[in-house]
């Protein structure tokens, strides 16, 4: 099985001629595929695989079990990711590697692309539209799509992302929508305090099991895992993206946005060392795009707007400091009570990304 950073790096010769490739920060991502240091190895068994004619490699995959996610759902899921291939025959030799895999570890379907769960990169990019990825999201060429349906997968769920800018925003309209929705509730925001940073991480875990329990695909946390992530974005977090809403007090929902770092990642080719940090840092600073990680509301308060104001807070705050365009990614195809807020604040669909599905009984 290839070193985590081996793997990670053996990606780049595939994207050697795509100009929208952004490499991996393999120094940085390291870590997530390492059993001695990512606490996500406590519930989950993880496989990592290269394929090779000769010595070139021809593909690459990951699977995995995760068993705390079958507890949760009742379900007995198998999870390829990090899916690579130079021709349909790779492909679909990795598909069956990964389903023999997963059969052999007690799996009744095999689902994917997924790098390792859906709180890390998933999903398959389907659409059209050129560009490069914004961070921790899929890029791959359009002839995946079929060669990964050539093995028997077929469309699980599709996810989209949304882009807005602040000159497609109609800003008058929705600071009066905000403001006739703050008079009707008793909600305030405030920012996550960074000087806090663990304790306010617990509320924001707290949060996330409550909001996303009942998604689809939803795999839950548990707390050292969630802080371990929290920790690696705190790095490039910035404090006018992170916002909790509260009534009386307690929290009930929350959004985090961070600067868009394939930018950076992209002109330091993924390279830290030795000098590679520098050019990280210089452009991540000269960043004006962000992506809208995560946001939801409990659901005793949804439908009440207030996704609306976090996203309107987020959105004034980034524009104060200097950011004009974000993406809101993923969100489930069908999930109306968040595509809904988006698109009435002038967010449009502008990606698809699909999670593949077939049966191993």
């Amino acid at each position: 099985m290839p070193q985590p950073k081996h793997f990670l790096d053996l990606q780049r010769a595939f994207y050697a001629k795509d100009p929208d490739y952004v490499p991996p920060m393999t120094a940085a991502e390291a870590w997530q595929l390492n059993p001695k240091k990512n606490p996500f190895f406590q519930h989950a068994e993880v496989g990592l695989f290269a394929a090779f004619r000769g010595k070139h490699c021809v593909g690459r995959v990951s699977t995995c079990r995760d068993h705390l996610h079958d507890e949760f759902h009742g379900d007995r899921i198998g999870f390829f990711g990090h899916f690579e291939a130079t021709d349909a025959a790779t492909a679909a030799a990795l598909v069956e590697h990964a389903a023999t895999w997963c059969k052999a570890r007690g799996a009744d379907a095999l689902r994917g692309p997924v790098d390792l769960s859906t709180n890390h990169r998933c999903g398959l990019r389907i659409d059209t539209a050129g560009g490069p990825p914004v961070m921790m999201m899929p890029h791959n060429p359009p002839c995946y799509a079929d060669w990964l349906e050539a093995t028997g997968l077929t469309k699980a769920k599709d996810l989209l992302a949304l882009w807005g800018t602040s000159g497609g925003l109609d800003r008058k309209r929705i600071d009066r929508l905000v403001e006739h929705l703050q008079k009707r509730s008793a909600v305030t925001m405030r920012r996550v305090d960074l000087r806090r940073f663990d304790a306010e991480c617990v509320i924001l875990w707290d949060l996330y099991e409550r909001i996303w329990e009942r998604n689809w695909g939803f795999a839950p946390m548990r707390r050292e895992e969630f802080l371990a992530q929290a920790r690696d974005l705190k790095r490039v977090a910035h404090p006018t993206l992170m916002h909790i809403a509260e009534v009386a007090g307690q929290p009930i929902g929350f959004a985090i946005a961070l600067p868009d770092t394939n930018v950076a990642t992209k002109a330091c080719r993924g390279r830290l060392f030795p000098f590679g940090w520098w050019t990280f840092l210089r452009t991540l600073r000269q960043t004006h795009h962000l992506r809208f990680l995560t946001l939801g509301v409990v659901p005793e308060y949804r439908r009440a707007g207030i996704d609306m104001m976090l996203m309107h807070r987020v959105t004034t705050q980034s524009e104060a400091v200097g950011f004009c365009a974000a993406e809101a990614s993923w969100i489930l195809e069908d999930n109306r009570d968040m595509l809904g807020p988006l698109e009435t604040m002038g967010f449009k669909t502008y990606r698809r990304y699909r999670i593949y599905q077939k049966d191993l009984r």
